[in-house]
């Protein structure tokens, strides 16, 4: 999916917002750049923002293994960083690395606090991303266990694409090994396998896929899972505006 010219509308998070919710959001957030391999959270300590790429794209590291432990998520422009905050809990629940360089809405805790607190509707869909982040997760458990190398270095590599919303990836073999939490003489050759069926081109820190189709073939199930989980569970999350505080929501308790 090509990226919208709209920046307004480019994370697909704050795209789903009503105008007007949208607009207050955007009043509260920056626009910042995210350089390469930033290291945005850290694992049990407190950080002050959220991020939602926009063009940029972010790893998800699994804790106690610093910035270079196994990568267990990857999040563009359908996602944000830092879902802690969302349930009013200080402590990040992972390590987060900037992969891809670019931009990102910024937002302090303090005023997604505020906004979450007044508008439904940006409660529901952060609600609904972090069940589609849960569920994610789980499935990334089961690939581990039960895929092979190369079914699950051709998802990773088209997650890659999907976020990087590119065919031209820049990643070396270390920075897959870790994706996948393999060594690295795996990767090699189950690359080589995908290049010699003309699925990929490959030379060093560079990656072109030739066949996104074929890829999609071999990639294991959990690929298209994802896609499924998180269309299904943010498609129209609000149907109109929605502005009613938290307190004074249905039953007078926070929905």
């Amino acid at each position: 999916m090509p990226l919208q010219q709209d920046l307004s509308l480019a994370n697909r998070l704050v795209a789903l917002l009503p105008a007007d919710e949208r607009a207050l959001f955007l009043e509260h957030s920056e626009m910042i750049e995210l350089k390469g391999q930033t290291v945005l959270t850290v694992a049990g300590e407190n950080h002050d923002h959220a991020y939602f790429p926009v063009d940029s794209v972010v790893a998800t590291v699994s804790t106690g293994n610093g910035a270079d432990g196994p990568e267990i998520g990857l999040i563009g422009n359908e996602g944000m960083i830092n879902t802690s905050l969302v349930l009013g809990v200080r402590d990040c629940a992972f390590t987060s690395v900037v992969q891809g360089a670019g931009r990102s809405f910024k937002i302090h805790h303090r005023s997604l606090g505020k906004l979450l607190a007044d508008d439904a509707c940006l409660r529901m869909v952060l609600n609904r991303y972090i069940d589609v982040r849960m569920s994610h997760l789980a499935q990334q458990v089961t690939c581990k266990n039960f895929h092979t190398v190369d079914q699950r270095l051709a998802r990773w590599l088209l997650m890659t694409r999907d976020r990087a919303h590119s065919s031209e990836l820049f990643l070396t073999h270390e920075v897959l090994a870790r994706m996948l939490g393999v060594r690295r003489e795996s990767i090699s050759q189950s690359a080589r396998s995908l290049q010699r069926h003309g699925l990929i081109s490959y030379t060093r820190g560079y990656i072109m896929l030739m066949d996104t189709a074929a890829l999609e073939q071999i990639a294991c199930v959990c690929y298209r899972s994802d896609l499924a989980v998180y269309e299904r569970t943010l498609r129209q999350p609000c149907a109109s505006h929605s502005r009613v505080p938290a307190q004074t929501a249905a039953g007078g308790a926070p929905s």
